[in-house]
């Protein structure tokens, strides 16, 4: 099924953010925050230039996409996807699958070569979600193995790349060395 009517994706905007939350909680429930990929998500900033929300003709948002970053074993850095979340009465009308292609250029664009999700592989196998790349990452909660998936933006990048998948915290702050006063 096509998006109904004409749609723009545009970077997610401040004002955008109630909304969101709004559509986040009627697709995922209040019980989303327990979950291991909202505990890698906690106090992570996420990657705005990969945040998108879908604006339909009348300007409203009616579905959003957001990224955050995660580390493999502490060295392999990946894309952690999600949540993905359209309005109720819009869904199947392909506003998820144009922000799932949209944002998964940009990465392309950026220089990112994988990304990490747990999610319905009926739905994101079209997109080249697959299992079998996730099989030797573990995340540090309880995930239903089938929904963790793993998707290659560069062929090959999940070659070798294993173990658990935790938070992406930011590089320490170097100090300027302290300079000298001249007398």
């Amino acid at each position: 099924m096509q998006a109904h009517g004409p749609m723009r994706i545009v970077r997610e905007r401040t004002r955008d953010a109630a909304r969101i939350e709004g559509m986040t909680e009627a697709a995922f429930g209040p019980d989303r925050m327990q979950k291991t990929v909202y505990r890698l998500r906690d106090g992570v900033a996420r990657l705005k230039e990969l945040c998108f929300v879908a604006v339909d003709q009348k300007n409203e948002m009616v579905g959003s996409i957001r990224y955050w970053p995660i580390l493999i074993s502490g060295k392999w850095p990946a894309l952690l996807l999600g949540p993905l979340a359209v309005s109720p009465a819009l869904r199947g009308l392909g506003f998820g699958k144009a922000l799932m292609w949209h944002s998964m250029a940009q990465a392309r664009i950026l220089g990112h070569s994988r990304i990490i999700l747990v999610g319905d592989p009926e739905y994101y196998n079209q997109f080249g979600f697959r299992r079998d790349l996730a099989l030797n990452l573990q995340l540090p909660g309880w995930v239903e193995e089938r929904r963790f998936l793993a998707l290659e933006l560069v062929a090959g990048s999940m070659i070798g790349v294993h173990g658990m998948i935790g938070r992406a915290e930011p590089p320490p702050r170097r100090r300027a060395p302290a300079q000298r006063k001249s007398r």
